[in-house]
Order: structure tokens, then C-alpha cells, then sequence
């Protein structure tokens, strides 16, 4: 039996991909941009985000590495292109300002465990990292990450 059982929401920011694919001669996201298409910025946001939700069970198995594969996946689906697990650098940031380098072998986990603690009971918030209790308990940690170009 888990000791944590909440969920954990994964939201993924994907514009700095579209960098990547304009580097491998790939044009794909910057035709589905603001710029290129008369989309709202709303819509342009919703186009460059992959999320998921992650029941208790799966943040315990649940690495980098299949995140990558996930988003590579994502990306293939609307876009029609592939564009390789390795080639992504990903990071999880949060609104307080910290910023996370990810390494493919960690897992979710591990993660929250070492940097977010109260991550069963609260969410934190604002730049001083203050903790809001959790409403109830099937709502989810919010763990907000971004993809960039590998190094």
C-alpha cells in the first residue's frame, strides 16, 4: 500500500521545442504559431502543452526518460514529425521560481520527494515558496515542467 496517494499532474510547456525542429530543418511548429495561423494565444498555449495525470502507483515507476518518449510521441501525433527522446533537455520549474535540471534515469518520485516534500499536502505558490494546503484529497500536485534543446 502507498504511503502517498495523491496524483501528480504533469504539464509540459513545449515552445521552446519549436527551436529544435527549426534546427533539423523542420518548420512544422512555427506554421502552427500565432504568427503563422489566426489562432488566440490560448489556443497557441493549449497547441504547446502535453499534460497527463499520474495515478499514485505510476510516480513510482514513471522516469525522465519515459516522459521524453511521451513528448517525442506527442509531438509525431500533431505534428508529423519525429524528433528524438535524446535530443530533449527537460526541466521542472515551478511558480516560485526554482528550476530543475532533469536526468533521464530519475524518477518522478525521487524527484518530489527530494525537492517538494509537502508534495501530498500542498502546492506551493508566489516567490516565497509559500505552501497552499490541498482542498481535497483527489486534487492533484502540479508539477510543471518545460522541454528544450539538449546541450
Amino acid at each position: 500500500m502507498l504511503r502517498q496517494t495523491r496524483r501528480v499532474l504533469v504539464i509540459i510547456d513545449l515552445t521552446q521545442v519549436q527551436y529544435l525542429m527549426s534546427a533539423r530543418r523542420s518548420d512544422v511548429m512555427q506554421a502552427t504559431t500565432c504568427e503563422a495561423l489566426p489562432l488566440g494565444r490560448l489556443e497557441q498555449y493549449a497547441l504547446f502543452t502535453y499534460s497527463f495525470l499520474l495515478a499514485p502507483a505510476q510516480t513510482q515507476i514513471t522516469t525522465v526518460d519515459t516522459i521524453l518518449h511521451y513528448i517525442s510521441q506527442n509531438i509525431k501525433n500533431i505534428w508529423g514529425f519525429y524528433l528524438a527522446p535524446s535530443s530533449m533537455d527537460p526541466r521542472w520549474s515551478d511558480c516560485t521560481g526554482d528550476t530543475f535540471a532533469l536526468r533521464n534515469h530519475q524518477i518522478l518520485i525521487d524527484l518530489l520527494r527530494e525537492h517538494r516534500p509537502h508534495w501530498t499536502e500542498g502546492q506551493e505558490f508566489g516567490i516565497l515558496n509559500e505552501i497552499r494546503d490541498f482542498d481535497n484529497p483527489s486534487q492533484p500536485y502540479t508539477m510543471r515542467m518545460s522541454c528544450h534543446e539538449r546541450p
